[in-house]
């Protein structure tokens, strides 16, 4: 057995900005006595990052190897189950006729679950695992804190703490793969059955929608002048900037007006959008939950849309992959504070309720697949608009009750 290893850096285009942003790779590659060769990457921010994660992934990669040529009759270890479970029903989705038929789409959030898992379990005999384990990784997790980025090199004790839905997540994959071990006949007792570790009751649901006032806010940053405050050698400088940022606008409204998650945000492509009708069509192959839906398009959304430079052409409507630099710099101008970008599919949903639409039609347009999704996550009742109908409402039953009353009771 030989493993070469290799580190360099790659010039990646920021959508955002146009500006390159350098990441390390680390590439590891195993030869084993028939000289068949498995090559693995990793990223990294720094080249001393890239270096001191080879042991690591040495480890990682030899687990990858071993777990290739085995069969689930020569799986005795939760290392060598989880590894197969990377290449068999945690792989990237297969997508057929706009429905996944094999795999998942959140793989790469999956198998960062896996590799801290494998951290914790290590080479435990997979026969041998219990409901215990559960509460075992569960308490373990807690002590690491958030393990995200560069977080992850700090000691646990200056880690911010893992949020208990996060930790829930992960706990919920670890509970299927057990599930999945014990259908294979790799555990002879559900390993599962009984355990309290995951505390569905104990995550806080967000509820942040945007208010009238923010909205406005928002989108006059999208565009026009403004004052800048920055640092120049030690000095505060102003200086009168003038911006316009159509794409970024267009984003907003379709997250706010539409529904659209970022992801279908930035995989729509302009014959998904038909402007006669006012009908947006999402393809399942871009979805949570790969199920093709149709969305509204307001019009203020459709004019946005037709003034983009893109407009007109075939292929995607944003051309870039992402646009969180110039979100957070939007939300800092229009000083609005704790805004999430995904908070605007949760005023979509608010909103659409608030205005009398049933809550089975507003899950249905945000693509949910089950109600109980849309009532815990994207009904609001922070936002003031919600309180004020649910009052006007109650006035109006109140007062046509009394209307039904004789003037006066005896």
């Amino acid at each position: 057995m030989k493993i070469n290893q290799s580190i360099f850096n790659r010039g990646k285009q920021n959508g955002d900005t146009g500006r390159s942003k350098k990441t390390w790779t680390l590439r590891l590659t195993h030869t084993d006595e028939q000289k068949q060769r498995t090559s693995k990457t990793w990223q990294h921010a720094t080249k001393q990052d890239a270096k001191d994660a080879i042991e690591k992934c040495k480890a990682e990669l030899i687990a990858f190897v071993e777990s290739k040529g085995l069969g689930l009759g020569d799986i005795k270890t939760f290392r060598q189950w989880a590894e197969y479970a990377k290449t068999s029903f945690y792989r990237p989705a297969v997508i057929k006729e706009g429905r996944k038929v094999a795999g998942i789409k959140g793989y790469l959030e999956t198998h960062i679950f896996l590799n801290q898992m494998i951290e914790y379990f290590g080479n435990k005999p997979i026969a041998k695992f219990s409901k215990h384990d559960l509460d075992g990784y569960k308490l373990w997790r807690l002590e690491q804190g958030d393990l995200r980025g560069k977080a992850g090199k700090l000691e646990p004790k200056d880690r911010k703490p893992i949020s208990l839905s996060s930790l829930n997540r992960q706990l919920r994959t670890l509970k299927h793969l057990l599930n999945e071990a014990y259908e294979a006949g790799l555990i002879v007792k559900n390993a599962t059955k009984g355990s309290r570790a995951i505390d569905a009751d104990a995550e806080t649901a967000r509820t942040r929608t945007l208010t009238d006032a923010e909205e406005m806010r928002l989108l006059a940053c999208c565009g026009g002048k403004r004052t800048v405050e920055y640092k120049r050698k030690g000095k505060d400088v102003k200086a009168i900037v003038e911006a316009d940022n159509p794409y970024l606008k267009a984003t907003i409204l379709l997250g706010l007006d539409s529904g659209l998650r970022r992801g279908e945000i930035l995989t729509l492509e302009w014959k998904d959008i038909d402007f006669q009708t006012g009908i947006i069509k999402i393809l399942g192959t871009h979805t949570k939950t790969q199920r093709t839906r149709s969305v509204p398009m307001t019009k203020r959304a459709k004019a946005e849309l037709q003034s983009l430079p893109s407009y007109g052409t075939g292929g995607k409507v944003f051309p870039f992959n992402d646009f969180k630099r110039s979100w957070a710099t939007a939300v800092k101008i229009a000083k609005i504070d704790g805004l999430h970008f995904h908070d605007l599919r949760r005023t979509f949903v608010t909103r659409l309720q608030t205005g009398g639409v049933s809550i089975g039609i507003a899950s249905e347009l945000a693509g949910h697949s089950r109600l109980e999704t849309t009532q815990k996550h994207y009904t609001s009742t922070d936002n003031a608009a919600v309180i004020q109908d649910a009052t006007a409402r109650i006035n109006a039953a109140n007062d046509a009750r009394l209307n039904l009353w004789p003037d006066t009771i005896e």
